[in-house]
């Protein structure tokens, strides 16, 4: 009985983790959304400044989220029912890593402000970086959500 209930409890504790990602996701993109409508920006103009580092923070603390809180949770939990799963989870992971770089060489150019000039071409290839990882969270959701031990197979 112990173990069926802290596997419902590590489950319970996972799925409030998922949600927590998600949501903090809906946030960024929602940021990302309000600099994405803005045509043009100027250093000069300080809301434009301070928008883009609102963004940067939000998205460093996006990406801290999922490696030290999400993915760190399912590295140590036993939470793949197969030995196939494990090793897709590990390699989206591998490939959520390089988004982190890219995303992090964005906040690195733009921490400063001091030229906005390139900002409009770099948001747009940031949108298409967030898609790309987006994508690759979402399976890896899938995944853990499909080994739930116990539980019906659902894909989400």
């Amino acid at each position: 009985m112990g173990e069926r209930a802290d596997n419902k409890s590590m489950w319970k504790r996972l799925e409030g983790i998922l949600g927590h990602w998600i949501n903090q996701r809906k946030v960024l993109l929602s940021q990302y959304g309000e600099l994405a409508i803005i045509k043009t920006f100027n250093s000069d103009n300080t809301l434009h400044g301070a928008s883009v580092q609102e963004f940067c923070q939000s998205m460093v603390d996006y990406l801290s989220l999922v490696h030290f809180e999400v993915f760190e949770q399912v590295s140590q939990e036993n939470i793949f029912s197969r030995a196939e799963y494990k090793q897709e989870a590990m390699d989206l992971m591998r490939g959520i890593q390089t988004t982190t770089d890219n995303l992090l060489d964005f906040n690195d150019k733009y921490l400063a402000l001091d030229d906005l000039e390139t900002l409009t071409s770099d948001l747009s290839l940031l949108g298409e970086e967030l898609a790309q990882r987006f994508e690759l969270e979402d399976e890896v959701i899938g995944l853990i959500r499909k080994s739930k031990v116990g539980e019906p197979q659902l894909i989400s």
